[in-house]
């Protein structure tokens, strides 16, 4: 899982250096460490966090002293619960972090990413499969049920994840890449 946070410097901030991205391959204390850090050094405007923006509403929550991690947003669909996605959070989760600390710090904090309405619309739809571990074939990687689907080569997309960090100015399997 990839989650991303993408800020955007305060005034006081970073001098005119543009939106930062972080980008998250491995979620654990080091990772939440590192967000912390490059959110402290950036001082952003704005925290924008992978995650659906019809839950916007809910961040505040986050604050309140009660709510400790771990903790997990959950969308389905009315008409069939089975129909759904979350995304759980731990202490050491860098979406968890950067919730944080924008609540903390006073900033503005959305979720960004496509709202989760049209996903399990797409789910639901089959004229939006793309044929790609979608059935089973007989190969052992059949779809359906859990997360993810059939990567295929898992040494290629591990290559395409580092080139995307490296055209992005990150660090090949690193938790956080420079400004972007």
């Amino acid at each position: 899982m990839t989650a991303t946070t993408l800020t955007a410097p305060s005034a006081g901030g970073a001098s005119g250096r543009g939106p930062l991205l972080l980008g998250v391959r491995h979620h654990g204390p080091g990772s939440a460490r590192a967000v912390r850090a490059a959110l402290d050094a950036a001082a952003p405007a704005a925290v924008l966090i992978e995650g659906p923006p019809e839950a916007d509403a809910l961040l505040p929550l986050a604050a309140d002293p009660g709510m400790r991690p771990p903790v997990a947003l959950l969308v389905h669909a009315v008409d069939d619960p089975g129909r759904a996605a979350f995304w759980p959070m731990a202490d050491f989760s860098p979406e968890w972090v950067a919730l944080r600390w924008a609540l903390d710090h006073g900033v503005a904090v959305r979720f960004v990413d496509l709202p989760a309405a049209h996903s399990l619309a797409m789910a639901h739809d089959p004229s939006w499969a793309d044929g790609e571990g979608d059935s089973d074939d007989g190969d052992g990687g059949g779809g359906g049920g859990g997360g993810g689907g059939d990567c295929g080569d898992p040494e290629a997309a591990a290559a395409d994840l580092d080139a995307g960090a490296d055209a992005a100015g990150g660090a090949p399997g690193g938790d956080a890449a420079g400004p972007a």
